[in-house]
């Protein structure tokens, strides 16, 4: 019985017409026009520089990369690249480390202190180059105007033991293409 239910079934499906598709009463929109836009390889280019530049940055305790810089165009607005960032490689407890000492602490907090003013000349050294890279492939491809704004980003990291007096947790600086050309650049700290 359930056989011949089934080939019923398979029969009436197999004698079935396919839905015939509505006929198109109204014109189809034409896709937006594509602007072009900044190649991805000179972000590419711009974010292996920035992350040498920071790893670079603080000599003999450099400043560790935790996030690898990226980068993004803005229409009508500019570029904006964000960066995660430890000022040195901080310790943390391990089966060989068992405890994070007063004295490492502070050595720690030292070593981010000094770090500080070195990052923040990277930063202002990467959006300098920013403006010239950008406003060169931009502006002579008609994409980015003399207003465009740079913005870079960088947000801090720390672990919960450490002392984190007069360090900020992020760092911005942010200009358009003319003034970061001219060392004009906007600095804001979120603490």
């Amino acid at each position: 019985m359930r056989l011949a239910v089934i080939l019923c079934l398979a029969a009436s499906l197999a004698n079935a017409q396919d839905a015939k598709p509505a006929a198109i009463t109204k014109g189809v929109a034409a896709a937006p026009m594509q602007r072009p836009g900044i190649s991805r390889q000179t972000f590419t280019d711009l974010e292996k520089s920035f992350d040498t530049q920071l790893g670079t940055t603080g000599g003999a305790h450099p400043i560790d990369i935790l996030g690898l810089t990226r980068g993004v165009y803005l229409e009508d607005y500019g570029v904006v690249f964000t960066a995660e960032v430890s000022l040195t490689q901080t310790p943390t407890l391990n089966p060989f480390r068992k405890e994070i000492t007063q004295e490492l602490k502070n050595e720690v907090y030292r070593q981010k202190v000094e770090n500080l003013p070195l990052l923040r000349k990277a930063m202002r050294e990467m959006v300098k180059t920013t403006a010239m890279t950008m406003g060169a492939v931009g502006v002579k491809m008609n994409i980015l105007k003399p207003n465009s704004q740079v913005v870079l980003a960088v947000r801090l990291l720390y672990l919960p033991y450490e002392n984190t007096t007069g360090l900020p947790g992020q760092i911005i600086m942010k200009a358009d293409l003319k003034s970061a050309m001219s060392d004009d650049i906007k600095v804001e700290e979120q603490f």
